[in-house]
């Protein structure tokens, strides 16, 4: 991956009662999966902090911004389906200073 590039990744995926299905979101550890589902079934972390899932990934990763986008809504069945952007900035640039004589 080019360090001067923008990255751009959505992943499509599906929660019942709040907890994420499958290994869609393959970047978080399992220790990250289980605290990213905790807090989609609470609103909440596992150490009962309130917080939202985007807050959570952005403060995980600070080099990366992402977004969370409801696609379908639960219709009794307690299922809903999301996509979330995930945006990996380029790093940042480092400024070299002539040495001054």
């Amino acid at each position: 991956m080019n360090k001067k590039s923008l990255v751009i990744i959505n992943y499509e995926f599906q929660t019942v009662m709040g907890e994420c299905r499958g290994k869609v979101l393959d970047f978080l550890t399992e220790e990250q999966l289980k605290e990213f589902n905790s807090i989609g079934y609470s609103g909440k972390t596992t150490d009962n902090r309130p917080m939202g899932r985007v807050d959570y990934l952005n403060s995980l990763f600070p080099n990366e911004q992402f977004t969370l986008l409801k696609t379908r809504s639960d219709n009794g069945d307690f299922s809903e389906d999301w996509v979330l952007t995930r945006v990996i900035l380029p790093e940042p640039k480092t400024v070299r200073h002539a040495s001054r004589k």
